[in-house]
């Protein structure tokens, strides 16, 4: 995971720590090419996060995240990715969707109240699950 990237896993990390019923685990695979950085349970719901910190269009993500990303959700599973967004200080909640384009399903202020609302969208009470 590249700097800004780890630094957005840390604010997540301190975060879940407060949190009884949350646990994230930051994988770390190199044996699995596509696979998110985040596997997270939030209050009885699962899914999985991908990190990103750019501008770039399709947020930087390789075919091989796309193609897992959409390998999950058509077997029913949940995965978003979190794109930092410096120049315009928001985090974005997106989803891959086909035929493989990372689509805006949130957007929150990039402050510790906006990752918490990013995540918890994720979550089981969060607009963003499907």
């Amino acid at each position: 995971m590249r700097t800004k990237e780890s630094k957005l896993w840390q604010r997540i990390n301190l975060i879940q720590k407060t949190k009884k019923r949350w646990h994230l685990v930051r994988i770390e695979s190199s044996t699995i090419n596509g696979i998110p950085d985040i596997n997270a349970c939030i209050e009885d719901c699962e899914f999985w996060l991908e990190l990103k910190a750019n501008e770039a269009k399709n947020c930087g993500l390789s075919k091989y995240q796309i193609n897992w990303h959409l390998k999950r959700q058509r077997a029913g599973g949940n995965c978003f990715i979190l794109n930092q967004r410096a120049s315009l200080r928001v985090l974005e909640l997106l989803q891959v969707r086909e035929p493989g384009i990372p689509f805006p399903v949130s957007r929150f202020i990039d402050n510790p109240s906006g990752l918490l609302k990013a995540l918890v969208a994720c979550g089981p009470d969060g607009q963003a699950a499907t």
